[in-house]
């Protein structure tokens, strides 16, 4: 919506310096931009005495000083002229009202004077010096703006008032970004007695050195830094207390040392803390076991790897690295994976074929990338259920990501389906969470190591990174020596250890179909690795169990527990008998369950599905078990049978969602079968509180199934179904 006062200011802009023919003109639709404040920088520059051959649209130390020199001593209460004009221009550009537009200084201007400098954290004075009018003449905004934190507005107007002398004036609109991480460093540096001037805004080796270890007690400045630092990371303490280190300070430190596995995990906020919450990189001495490296690993270089302590190790699925006669192949063997085997190690897959380029990053560049790392992961042998990641080796603008990585990145997710094989992604932490955010990638492997990248400046860790590369080094000497990037990890994928079972490959790559179909058995699926071994298998919040069975009994299961399906499609007797139910009563999911059971028939084609109640006695209540059969089309003499057990756990529901207890108990009322109910009411009771359990997405901190009242509709849903 166009603003009449920013319309005026356009058009005077445009009719005052427009002859003059390096003046950028500004388009005339009352919207503030940076067009508009380039011209009104430009038009500064003018009116103080910047030569017209030497204006520019910024506001720099030339600027700054030709303004305190030729502008702030004329500005007092009845001065006109073109200076006052471009103030004025400037303030509604702000959102500012200066009172008018009418190039005449007056109390009205020095009010706007001063509502900029309280906004910003100051106790105003209302003198317009260049410090000031650097920041009216920008696009930086000084009020919450949505989806800004007041406890963050709050941090960059106390870091403005006390520390303005190092990097000027701090935007305070409530968002974290990289000028609020960069005046935390210079916070830091201060506490540290470094000076104006030597003091730089980057956590370098002289900061790093005089970084101090804080625990429980202490009270300074550093500690008030720390606090912030935690907070804008995404660890609040909670603490009452500014400056003093307490035992809520402490949990906070001990919570972000867990999440980054930075060890020793104790509440002592040492450098590995400080440098890690205020740099992606963090402290690069830190130890780590992973590693990743565009090396074809040798015996010896593995060896190496080993000798200094890691186990886990990145590999290229394919590619080359250099030109000309530095040129040389970074792809994985079959050979090399045996001997890193041999060693005791892990692997996770890197895809890269280019991707240096924003360009690079197109919806047909991803479904050709998921084709090439699917069927290379295949011939490797690269068991099904392995995390391929997928590099952004670009620092791509938050603004440009949409209309890059996430459709490069959603073509990868769609084509490599049906390769059985998950998707991660390296790049920096925001164009991680974006494409995350999408669910077009489940982990991140994050590039901390480029530090001065915009998309790691002032953003959190994405809460599922399973690893972290933040620094390059080369170690062993000889035959052994090889370059490497050091790469933390969270535990969250371990990569894989051994080539694929044909037969458990096969096996999987039928069942990974259910896990689009039901989030939570995702992880389940993946851990199904035997024939004939019953596995536990947490999935927060549920405990699951699982066990893969061969069967010389090729025909569907029969029974009133049993749901039979042929031609991927459920039969027809159990279609009758379940209409009269689905036709009264609408489910709190998306979509219908009945619909649901469908898509699930159309990816087991032949075979059925039974459905029981089930008990444990590691188990404290009662669960649902269910048996997916599939049976052989291909005249094989071998039918698949995969059983489910899913327990919803009563400890998580009290120690993570106590409100939601009373809806667990409900749903394990749900769980038991009706002594005078039909077959067709207990096995519709059964199917539809495992599929409500298994439909929901999993989550980096335990949930239960009652988020967002999901129990609480379904319980009266039910009762529903037991009344007919």
């Amino acid at each position: 919506m166009a603003d009449e006062q920013v319309l005026r200011t356009q058009k005077w802009l445009n009719k005052t310096y427009g002859s003059v023919s390096t003046f950028d003109k500004c388009p005339e639709d009352g919207k503030t931009g940076w067009p508009t404040i380039y011209s009104l920088i430009e038009g500064l520059q003018l009116e103080i005495g910047v030569k017209p051959g030497e204006i520019s649209p910024n506001f720099g130390n030339k600027t700054s000083q030709y303004y305190d020199e030729k502008a702030t001593p004329k500005l007092i209460n009845g001065y006109e002229g073109n200076l006052v004009y471009l103030i004025q221009g400037a303030f509604w550009c702000k959102g500012i009202t200066p009172g008018g537009f009418d190039g005449v200084y007056s109390d009205y201007t020095r009010k706007a004077i001063l509502e900029l400098q309280g906004d910003a954290g100051f106790d105003p004075d209302g003198i317009l010096n260049a410090m000031w009018a650097k920041s009216l003449f920008d696009m930086s905004a000084f009020v919450l703006v949505p989806g800004g934190d007041p406890k963050v507005r709050e941090m960059q107007q106390k870091l403005n008032k006390n520390y303005h002398a190092y990097f000027g004036i701090l935007p305070c609109d409530g968002i974290y970004q990289r000028d609020t991480n960069t005046a935390l460093i210079y916070a830091l540096q201060k506490a540290e007695g470094m000076k104006v001037g030597e003091a730089n805004g980057v956590y370098g080796p002289s900061t790093t050195l005089k970084t101090p270890t804080l625990k429980e007690g202490d009270t300074s400045d550093f500690v008030e830094i720390l606090q912030d630092a935690l907070y804008v990371n995404g660890f609040d303490t909670n603490s009452s207390y500014i400056n003093y280190f307490d035992s809520k300070v402490g949990q906070a430190v001990l919570k972000y040392k867990e999440f980054m596995a930075i060890s020793p995990a104790n509440s002592v906020a040492d450098v590995s803390v400080m440098k890690g919450l205020l740099s992606s990189a963090g402290d690069t001495n830190r130890s780590a076991s992973g590693a990743d490296t565009a090396t074809q690993l040798s015996q010896a270089q593995i060896q190496t790897l080993v000798q200094n302590g890691f186990h886990t190790v990145g590999r290229y699925l394919t590619g080359s690295v250099g030109t000309g006669a530095n040129k040389r192949d970074k792809f994985l063997t079959f050979e090399e994976l045996q001997n890193i085997f041999s060693a005791g190690m892990s692997v996770f897959p890197i895809y890269q074929d280019g991707g240096w380029e924003q360009d690079y990053f197109t919806s047909s560049q991803g479904t050709s990338d998921a084709q090439i790392a699917g069927k290379t992961a295949i011939d490797l042998s690269i068991p099904i259920g392995t995390y391929i990641y997928f590099a952004v080796d670009v620092d791509i603008q938050d603004g440009d990501i949409d209309a890059t990585a996430i459709p490069y990145f959603e073509s990868i997710f769609n084509g490599l389906k049906a390769f059985g094989y998950q998707v991660g992604i390296y790049g920096t932490r925001n164009v991680c969470q974006r494409v995350m955010e999408k669910g077009f990638a489940t982990f991140a492997f994050v590039s901390d190591m480029s530090t001065g990248y915009s998309g790691n400046l002032g953003f959190r860790m994405p809460q599922l990174w399973s690893f972290d590369q933040f620094n390059e080094l080369s170690i062993g000497s000889g035959e052994g020596a090889l370059d490497i990037d050091k790469v933390a990890l969270s535990g969250r994928d371990s990569g894989f250890a051994g080539f694929a079972d044909d037969k458990i490959q096969k096996a999987r790559k039928k069942l990974m179909p259910l896990g689009d179909l039901m989030p939570i058995l995702k992880k389940p699926i993946l851990g199904t690795v035997s024939f004939d071994q019953e596995k536990m298998i947490s999935s927060p919040p549920y405990n699951i169990y699982v066990k893969l069975t061969e069967s010389t009994d090729i025909n569907p299961d029969k029974g009133p527990n049993v749901i039979q399906i042929s031609n991927g499609k459920i039969n027809d007797e159990s279609i009758t008998s379940w209409n009269k139910f689905y036709g009264l009563i609408q489910l709190p999911i998306d979509k219908m369950k009945f619909q649901l059971y469908n898509d699930i028939a159309s990816k087991i084609q032949t075979g059925s599905i039974k459905v029981v109640t089930a008990s444990r006695p590691e188990e404290p209540d009662v669960g649902i078990q269910i048996t997916y059969k599939y049976c052989p089309t291909d005249g094989t003499k071998v039918s698949l049978e995969w059983r489910v057990q899913v327990y919803l756990r009563r400890d998580t529901v009290i120690s993570v969602q106590p409100n939601d207890l009373k809806n667990y108990n409900n749903l394990l009322k749900l769980s038991v079968p009706v002594q005078d109910a039909s077959d067709e009411t207990n096995l519709i009771r059964w199917m539809e509180t495992f599929s409500s359990m298994t439909v929901q997405q999993p989550q980096a901190i335990s949930v239960t199934i009652a988020a967002e009242g999901m129990v609480a509709l379904y319980f009266v849903a039910m009762i529903a179904v037991l009344a007919l």
